[in-house]
């Protein structure tokens, strides 16, 4: 949630109202701008009604704030709904070109004994969510990853869960007590707190994250945190179908990625 905005329970059944009409902000149009564009990037194409409606300010407000973001390539008008600009695309990639961390696992991952040829991804954890900075394909005739710049809930991602796990307990409770219901998307989701910090524990213990298709059927992840990466938390993982997880790959690719997260680990923060 972006600082200086409340959560604003809707009246009619449909997606969740965030108001940013008051903020407590010394910028409050920046505020709302930002907020927008956070929501396009959630959300896809919206309306201005629909935009006004989730972020509880007035139609002609969220006019505006579209005109002055469309001057500078911030968002777009598809027909009559509104979407993200390609400016939003050229900063992202801006951002990562001038990341060492980026650039460091793209290098280091086409190193790997065996996790070269299997599909790794790098991501931060951003509030409760995972935010993937990069992506290295290998060669399998499947690929199963997430798109650089894509958010998914950290709970039902091994990079998610292995970055929770590396948390102080402080830290973590904090960011977990920001859960008000876990996501279930498959029927090996966790679907109560008790079960996720029993993972958690497990993670810790073992040193790297499972998802066992907690995120998608037939799909398996293991996921290792960068050491001492806390702001941001930072991990490493790799996809594979279920099918092909036997107990020899398992145990190379987790060496891998530890080694990975070990050699990453010694960069600057981003």
């Amino acid at each position: 949630m972006t600082a200086g905005t409340r959560p604003v329970k809707s009246e009619q059944a449909g997606p969740p109202v965030r108001s940013v009409r008051t903020v407590d902000s010394p910028a409050p149009a920046v505020t709302r701008a930002v907020a927008l564009l956070e929501e396009l990037a959630r959300s896809g194409p919206l309306t201005l009604t629909e935009l006004g409606r989730r972020l509880d300010l007035a139609k002609s407000t969220i006019a505006n704030l579209c005109a002055a973001l469309e001057g500078s390539g911030m968002v777009r008008r598809a027909d009559t709904r509104w979407t993200l600009g390609y400016k939003v695309v050229e900063l992202g990639q801006g951002f990562l070109a001038g990341t060492d961390l980026v650039a460091e696992f793209r290098r280091l991952t086409d190193e790997l004994p065996t996790g070269q040829s299997e599909t790794l991804l790098l991501a931060v954890l951003d509030g409760t969510d995972v935010l993937y900075l990069a992506r290295h394909d290998g060669t399998q005739p499947v690929r199963l990853a997430s798109d650089v710049g894509r958010r998914l809930p950290a709970v039902v991602t091994a990079l998610g869960k292995a970055m929770l796990a590396s948390l102080p307990a402080p830290a973590r409770d904090a960011r977990l007590s920001r859960i008000d219901e876990l996501p279930v998307l498959t029927a090996r989701s966790h679907r109560t707190m008790e079960a996720l910090r029993a993972d958690l524990a497990a993670t810790t213990a073992r040193g790297y994250a499972v998802d066992d298709e907690q995120n998608t059927e037939g799909v398996t992840c293991l996921g290792v945190a960068l050491p001492g990466w806390t702001d941001p938390p930072a991990a490493v993982s790799t996809t594979l179908l279920t099918a092909r997880m036997t107990t020899d790959l398992r145990e190379a690719l987790v060496r891998d990625l530890t080694d990975l997260a070990r050699r990453l680990s010694s960069l600057s923060r981003l």
